[in-house]
């Protein structure tokens, strides 16, 4: 229990809001959003209706993976930055890819929807471990 208080909530916080960051900018119209709302088949206004309730879903879903994400590194003990990404590309490939994958195949999604996504994970948790190591 006091491993659980003495967690350094700024990391995780931190990461949070960068989870957030990224994800907002790839699935927005300067980057990704509108080639994956075409591949997703939503239409700009049922992909606005729904919104808010996403986003809130979103910001306690970053805050549980940043989170989870400094479980695993204080674990794993890393030296420095570079291995603490390493373990967030590990848990991207053991555990986000082969998941997001499986299921995106049995839901027919196209490749680059896949893609789309599973880069926007990959990015986000490469930055998030490098934020989690860096504020310790």
């Amino acid at each position: 229990m006091m491993k659980f208080l003495m967690t350094n909530w700024l990391g995780i916080v931190l990461a949070t809001v960068a989870a957030m960051a990224i994800g907002s900018l790839w699935y927005s119209n300067l980057l990704f959003g509108k080639e994956w709302r075409k591949l997703a088949k939503l239409s700009e206004k049922e992909f606005q209706a729904g919104v808010v309730k996403s986003m809130v879903f979103m910001l306690v879903l970053a805050f549980v993976s940043a989170f989870v994400l400094k479980r695993f590194i204080v674990i794993a003990g890393p030296v420095d930055v570079l291995a603490a990404i390493k373990i967030a590309i590990w848990i991207w490939f053991g555990f986000v890819m082969t998941y997001s994958v499986s299921n995106a195949m049995f839901g027919k999604r196209s490749l680059k929807l896949i893609a789309i996504d599973l880069s926007n994970q990959l990015i986000t948790l490469i930055v998030m471990a490098a934020i989690l190591f860096k504020v310790n």
